[in-house]
């Protein structure tokens, strides 16, 4: 067992202090769980709070810092942006937890810095140049012949930059151990070898390739399994949900049945929603299983409907209350529509967010977030019947969800950046990225360490080497910043083309492998024929209101004041469950509890609806077609917990023919 440490009262309420508005506390089901060291699971409903009770804990174990046996704490998050969270809340109260020999970092994080850099450094005596799927992708080089032959294969890219070099030594699909589709003495199957083995010598590594790397030093070192269990007594785990199999069985390789560790994994179950090429095996098995009940975020009326979509049964008391105390007095609401009204839903749903504005009953504030959402946008052969995100908002482009690293053309950069708070910086980023991936074209690398530069690598040598160039540099960012919110894009192109100019002249070098990524022309995606005056990229506004339309995926772990949920065609006919998750998941919503043995589509449909309807604090909309809506709903006792609101097409513009 890890030293003995309890956390007391004082502790408790010094967190209190940093994290929680004046005069707030701790109820009794956090207080307990602040105060467990024991190993076990916490399984959290939506809104309970668990990364800032996982941050009251941070904070009192920062009291017995630094431990007599000199261990550490690890704490693993999924994302940056979580991981940036606890660090910009606690940062400054708990000084010695983000530093030696603690680590405060998301999973891949974890994994490169103990496992799969130590081993690279051992097998190749220098660190890799970067472990990023993107950067990797962009570093094959396919020969003529190769590269024609798989042009001409529908999974020519797939063969290219899906498989990779597997502890064998051979090529395998993803983490997927399966091999490669060609006997290993073809022609296509050693070529293909031959780059991926180029790739793990140069030190250009996908994320898979970190993995691999891990496990390969496990196998050959075991020893480092105990090495680790010395360095950190106290290992939390948050999102658990949204650990993929092969970072689970790390993790339990190392941790899982340590006796002198404090081992805690944090999450919810019934949130671990995947993306399209994921199964979705259920990987966390439960361990000495408690629970955080109370959701801040949920009241009561929306609370009993997620309740009832939890795959994982848990109970959801819904805590939400307005500032003053007062109940929360606002029905989810059914928008029924037809097929020929599917786009006049949001603009509903608009109006009914206008309606409680007007009671009083939403407040109008800048910081309130609206939103429509759908579990699947449309693609390329979706017949015209299959009713997804698009056919709501015709202008829907997933290209504006993400900022990537990479984009096919440099114009892109200047499309392609977060909408909301912060734009200014993001743009920067967006132009800086650019900017990066046109050195990395002209191959050229820091001179100074002989790696690729990262954005805050290439400012600080610019800084350096070149202080009389780094005042234009910085005005140059600012202008195509400015030039780009003021949508001159085509003048903001001109600016940046003539900034990677100049960073590249005084890198020595000029345009020349780049020429054709700067000359591409952007094409947009997925803008509807005839632009509607209240759709603009991802966002429907109408009488003030602005609502963000968006897919499940990119809104997992976010808070709105008001949701609205899509039905849209997802998979083949699940028996008599249809396409859509309105039908999939009627039973459950009227309290019925899922039969054994139930299709993958319907669980799959029960953790979507679970995370699209925990979503919002005072209004939950859902979207169903009238056939759906008359076949599974009409007639149920449950009904009564919706307002139904009928969706009518627009009336025509006077003048205008039938």
């Amino acid at each position: 067992m890890p030293q003995e440490i309890e956390i007391t009262d004082d502790q408790v309420r010094l967190a209190e202090k940093y994290l929680l508005p004046p005069g707030k506390s701790f109820d009794g089901e956090r207080v307990e769980f602040i105060k467990d060291l024991s190993t076990h699971d916490l399984h959290a409903v939506p809104g309970s709070g668990k990364t800032t009770a996982l941050m009251a804990k941070l904070i009192a174990l920062e009291q017995h810092l630094p431990f007599v046996d000199r261990s550490g704490v690890l704490v693993i998050s999924h994302t940056n942006a979580a991981v940036d969270e606890i660090r910009h809340k606690i940062g400054h109260i708990c000084p010695r937890l983000f530093a030696y020999p603690n680590f405060i970092g998301t999973i891949q994080g974890f994994i490169d810095a103990f496992l799969a850099v130590p081993y690279y450094k051992s097998v190749y005596r220098r660190r890799p140049v970067r472990i990023d799927d993107e950067i990797y992708d962009e570093n094959h080089f396919p020969d003529y012949k190769l590269s024609a032959y798989l042009n001409k294969r529908g999974d020519g890219k797939e063969l290219l930059y899906k498989y990779r070099l597997g502890n064998d030594g051979k090529l395998t699909l993803g983490l997927k151990n399966k091999p490669f589709i060609f006997p290993e003495t073809s022609g296509t199957y050693q070529k293909i070898l031959a780059i991926k083995q180029g790739l793990r010598e140069s030190g250009f590594l996908c994320f898979d390739d970190a993995y691999i790397l891990a496990q390969e030093y496990l196998a050959k070192f075991p020893g480092i399994v105990k090495i680790l269990r010395k360095r950190f007594s106290f290992v939390f785990i948050d999102e658990m949900q949204d650990i993929d199999k092969h970072q689970y069985d790390l993790l339990e390789t190392l941790f899982g049945d340590a006796s002198e560790v404090c081992y805690q994994r944090i999450g919810d179950k019934n949130q671990a929603i995947f993306n399209s090429e994921s199964e979705m095996p259920d990987v966390w098995q439960d361990r000495n299983v408690k629970e955080l009940n109370g959701s801040h975020r949920l009241h009561p009326a929306i609370a009993c409907i997620v309740e009832s979509l939890a795959l994982s049964p848990i109970a959801v008391v819904g805590n939400k209350t307005n500032p003053d105390g007062s109940a929360i007095d606002i029905k989810p609401a059914m928008f029924v529509y037809e097929n020929d009204t599917a786009s006049e839903v949001i603009s509903y749903f608009a109006d009914e967010v206008k309606r409680l504005v007007d009671e009083g009953k939403i407040n109008l504030a800048s910081d309130n977030v609206h939103k429509a959402i759908a579990w699947t946008a449309a693609k390329p052969g979706d017949k015209a019947n299959m009713i997804k995100l698009n056919h709501y908002h015709g202008n829907f482009s997933k290209e504006h969800l993400k900022l990537k690293i990479n984009y096919p053309c440099l114009e892109a950069y200047l499309h392609y950046y977060q909408q909301d708070a912060g734009k200014l910086a993001s743009i920067r980023k967006s132009v800086l990225n650019g900017i990066l991936r046109i050195l990395r074209l002209e191959e050229v690398v820091n001179p100074e360490t002989g790696r690729s530069f990262t954005k805050r690598s290439l400012v600080d040598w610019i800084k350096e080497q070149h202080a009389d160039f780094y005042r234009d540099f910085k005005l140059h960012l600012y202008q195509i910043t400015a030039l780009n919110i003021e949508q001159k894009k085509s003048e903001a192109l001109k600016v940046l083309v003539k900034l990677a100019t100049e960073v590249l002249s005084k890198l020595g070098k000029t345009l020349k492998k780049s020429k054709s990524f700067i000359a591409e022309k952007y094409v947009p995606v997925a803008v509807a024929a005839e632009e509607v005056p209240e759709q603009k990229n991802n966002c429907f506004v109408k009488n003030g209101i602005h609502i963000d339309v968006a897919t499940v995926h990119s809104v997992k772990g976010q808070t709105h004041t008001s949701t609205l949920y899509m039905e849209s065609f997802y998979q083949i006919n699940v028996g008599r469950k249809g396409q859509y998750e309105s039908s999939r998941v009627a039973d459950q919503l009227q309290g019925t509890p899922l039969a054994a043995g139930a299709h993958e589509y319907i669980k799959q449909s029960l953790k979507m609806t679970y995370v699209g309807f925990s979503r919002p604090t005072h209004l939950l909309g859902f979207a169903i077609h009238k056939a759906r809506f008359d076949a599974h709903y009409v007639g149920k006792p449950n009904l009564n917990r919706w307002k139904i609101i009928t969706v009518q097409p627009s009336p025509k513009p006077p003048g205008t023919s039938n």
